[in-house]
């Protein structure tokens, strides 16, 4: 399954801001900000070598993406808004522009290799805003993201009450844990938010980690050495205290069972993960959103694979395109910014380019090399 948040579909692909599985189940991408630290690179599950994670060539394998599952991807997709485009121009009522970008949360070189138009949007941006906000304003706002009172519960738990997990899941959930060097005991006394704050960062980023940043945050980087304001849509507790709440707790606990399943043998198919990064590359959003789904129903049974999606997307999709074009509204009117989200947060009725356009924005792809 594959990133985007983001995403998101199983390839896990987190920066630390967000995985993606369809849409990012991770490009779901999604969500290093958010990631308890890790002191080290991990070996995580026994899959996941330094071997298996290094894609050198991004390319749609056939045994991973056939020919004939790309032609009913095509016939599903037919009058699906905006499937195609990683960048979009953003023209306010008055005149001022700003961009959109897709990304995808991962580090790795291949995704790391921006397109000259868009570091040209990039070099000239006045404000460049990821989905969270990377840059705290004082040790309390760093800290409010781990409030103990929203990662543990608080009472002793000897047995974990989420009965309701996949035992395969919950194995590669505890596999993790061990891999990174927790005690699988501390599982029943972490609460859903907490416990997917440590399933958001791909196993394959613990050999990169240390070297490369996120593409996300790499976009900021390269826009804070620029002299360009860089800021969130969102802040770092947002997620957490909003995955508390309690009208959202099936929501939280189909986002334990999404990025659990990006644990599994397949994200760490070299051809899977090459595919979903030529897909990405290529600008095919929502071709990428329903194979990475497809994914996931080799996880699950196909009702509960799509119950769980239903439910993680509600939120860390659609909810969450809303928070985001409230909050990016202010920047596009005064022009010159770039919003930089999971890619999977573009493409759909409910997607960002569409809910632009809602809020009486002109939005236009910027078509790039790669892209058909």
């Amino acid at each position: 399954m594959t990133p985007a948040a983001e995403t998101a579909g199983g390839v896990a692909v987190g920066d630390g801001e967000g995985m993606r599985l369809r849409p990012g189940l991770r490009t779901f991408a999604g969500l290093a900000v958010l990631a308890l630290s890790i002191a080290s690179p991990a070996a995580a599950q026994d899959w996941f070598t330094r071997e298996a994670c290094t894609v050198d060539v991004a390319r749609i394998d056939p045994l991973a993406y056939p020919p004939a599952l790309q032609d009913n991807y095509q016939q599903a997709l037919e009058g699906v808004p905006n499937p195609v485009g990683r960048l979009w121009r953003i023209t306010a009522p008055g005149g001022a522009v700003s961009h959109l970008w897709g990304t995808y949360h991962t580090p790795h070189p291949l995704l790391l290799d921006l397109p000259d138009t868009f570091r040209s949007v990039l070099a000239d941006a006045r404000v460049v805003a990821l989905e969270f906000d990377p840059l705290p304003e004082s040790r309390a706002a760093l800290l409010s993201a781990f409030d103990p009172a929203t990662l543990w519960n608080p009472w002793p738990a000897t047995a974990d009450p989420r009965d309701d997990i996949d035992p395969k899941v919950r194995g590669w959930i505890q596999d993790r844990m061990t891999d990174i060097d927790w005690d699988v005991t501390y599982l029943p006394q972490m609460t859903d938010a907490g416990l997917l704050l440590l399933l958001l960062a791909d196993p394959c980023g613990d050999y990169l980690s240390q070297v490369l940043l996120g593409q996300d945050n790499y976009i900021a980087q390269e826009a804070y050495l620029a002299g360009a304001k860089v800021t969130g849509l969102q802040q770092p507790q947002d997620l957490v205290l909003q995955l508390t709440d309690p009208s959202r707790a099936a929501n939280a606990r189909a986002l334990i069972q999404l990025f659990g399943a990006t644990l599994g043998p397949d994200a760490a198919d070299p051809a899977i993960r090459s595919t979903g990064y030529a897909l990405y590359l290529q600008g095919r959003l929502g071709e990428l959103d329903l194979w990475s789904s497809d994914l996931l129903k080799r996880v699950f049974p196909p009702d509960q694979a799509a119950r769980i999606e239903r439910l993680s997307l509600d939120y860390i999709l659609v909810e969450r395109n809303g928070f985001f074009v409230a909050a990016a509204r202010p920047l596009i009117d005064g022009g010159g910014a770039v919003l930089a989200v999971g890619a999977s947060h573009l493409p759909g009725e409910l997607g960002m380019v569409e809910m632009l356009r809602d809020a009486g924005y002109d939005v236009e792809r910027v078509p790039l090399p790669d892209e058909p």
